[in-house]
C-alpha cells in the first residue's frame, strides 16, 4: 500500500506540477495581452484628448451662440412690441384726427354744395341766363 501511496504522490505532484507550469504559461500570456491593451489604451486617451479638448471648445461656443440667440430673439421680442404700439398709437392718432375733422369738413362741403346747387337753381331761374346755357 504504500507504493500506491507514494505513486498516487509522485502522480499529484506531478499534475501540480504541470498545473503550475501551465499557469505561469497562460499567466505571461495573460500579461502579453494586458501589456497590448495598455499599448492601446495609451493610445486611445492620446487621440481622445485632443478630441476632447474640441468637444470642449465646441461646447462653449455652442453655448455662447445659444445664448446670443435668447438675447436677439428677446430683442426682436421688444423691436415687434414696439411696432405694435407705435401701430396702435398711428391708428389712435387717425381716428383722432378723423374725429376732429370729418365732422367739421363734412358740413363745409355740404355748405358749398347747397350753396353750388342754389346759385345753380337760381342761373336756372334767371331768363337772360337760362337762354344762354340753351344756346
Amino acid at each position: 500500500m504504500e507504493t500506491t501511496l507514494q505513486v498516487v504522490e509522485i502522480v499529484a505532484f506531478t499534475s501540480l506540477s504541470v498545473l503550475c507550469v501551465t499557469l505561469v504559461v497562460v499567466l505571461f500570456r495573460v500579461r502579453r495581452i494586458l501589456e497590448f491593451m495598455e499599448k492601446d489604451f495609451k493610445l486611445i486617451s492620446a487621440k481622445a484628448m485632443p478630441v476632447l479638448d474640441n468637444l470642449e471648445v465646441i461646447t462653449e461656443r455652442v453655448k455662447t451662440i445659444t445664448e446670443t440667440i435668447g438675447e436677439q430673439a428677446e430683442a426682436l421680442k421688444n423691436m415687434i412690441g414696439s411696432f405694435t404700439e407705435a401701430a396702435d398709437n398711428v391708428i389712435a392718432f387717425e381716428r383722432k384726427i378723423q374725429d376732429t375733422i370729418e365732422e367739421p369738413l363734412m358740413g363745409a362741403v355740404d355748405t358749398f354744395a347747397a350753396i353750388f346747387k342754389g346759385i345753380q337753381a337760381f342761373l336756372e331761374r334767371i331768363p337772360f341766363v337760362g337762354r344762354l346755357r340753351a344756346e
